[in-house]
Formats: structure tokens, C-alpha cells, sequence
């Protein structure tokens, strides 16, 4: 099953107005994880931290190119789109509006150092539309840059 986007439109909310009381306790450990720091360490959400939302787990590398590479491309992600993309670049996997929406989300968590709620519709070739809601939050990874973004999506027509 071959689950190639063909276009999105997101709209995001700074305001993080989540429908998804997951994503809102997701945000809450976010925050706890702070601990007085601009934003967690990636070290802070550890397999058993995040094994709630593991098989929806998106996690995107900057890289210094001014590129962001997938790191790691969640199960529950991966049936959706009908691939895994984990290791490459979000340029080879993704065009048009679609890349310019998936950009312009995570540049604006890691230049904002603040979690993003995105919610829209996602188009494949093979189902017509599939609405998603979900949480992109910046990460360290020990330093005290920004250099990882962890998303974790939920989709509205999930059994």
C-alpha cells in the first residue's frame, strides 16, 4: 500500500488548543521536563517516558545543512502513510505544499523554542483525506541548541 501525500494545508495554533486529551498531557510532561531549562533534553523522554505515544512518535534532526532529517518514524505513522522514511531527508520524501507545511511548522517550534499544535488534512493517492491532530515540541540533545523535534500525531479516524 503505497500512501503518498499529495498535498496538505496544517493550520497551526501556538495556542495549543488541543481536542486530544493525550496531546494535552503530552504538552504537560513537555513543560515538567522543562525543569527550569528553555526545553527538554531529548534525554528526558526516554522509551518508558514516551511508551504511551511510541508507535506515534515522529522525531526530526536539524541538520546543518538546513535540513531536517527523520530520525525516527513511529508505527502508527508508518501504516498511515504506507512507508518508512526514517534516515532521510524530509526534501526527498516530500514536495510542493507539503514540504513547505512540515518546514515551516518545525522551523517555527525550534525558532520559538515552544511546542506547536497542527491540525489538518492529510491527501493521499490512495484515500481521498485523513484529518490529523497533533504536537511538534523542541528538543536539545545535549547541548543547549535546539537540534531535535518530537511530534506525536493523532488521526481522527483511528479504530
Amino acid at each position: 500500500m503505497n500512501r503518498q501525500m499529495v498535498n496538505t494545508r496544517f493550520r497551526f495554533d501556538p495556542d495549543l488548543q488541543f481536542h486530544r486529551p493525550e496531546l494535552q498531557a503530552l504538552m504537560a510532561l513537555w513543560q515538567e521536563k522543562r525543569a527550569g531549562r528553555t526545553v527538554p533534553d531529548r534525554e528526558d523522554f526516554t522509551v518508558f517516558v514516551l511508551r504511551p505515544y511510541l508507535a506515534r512518535v515522529l522525531i526530526y534532526e536539524w541538520q546543518p545543512q538546513g535540513r531536517f532529517r527523520v530520525r525516527l518514524y513511529g508505527t502508527q505513522i508508518s501504516r498511515y502513510s504506507g512507508r518508512d522514511p526514517t534516515g532521510k531527508y524530509l526534501d526527498e520524501i516530500l514536495s510542493g505544499e507539503a514540504l513547505e507545511d512540515f518546514n515551516n511548522g518545525l522551523t517555527w517550534a525550534m525558532q520559538h523554542a515552544s511546542p506547536l499544535r497542527a491540525t489538518g488534512t492529510y491527501y493521499f493517492v490512495d484515500r481521498s483525506f485523513v484529518h490529523f491532530e497533533s504536537i511538534t515540541m523542541p528538543l536539545t540533545a545535549g547541548s543547549d541548541q535546539i537540534t531535535q523535534l518530537l511530534t506525536v500525531t493523532y488521526f481522527d479516524d483511528e479504530e
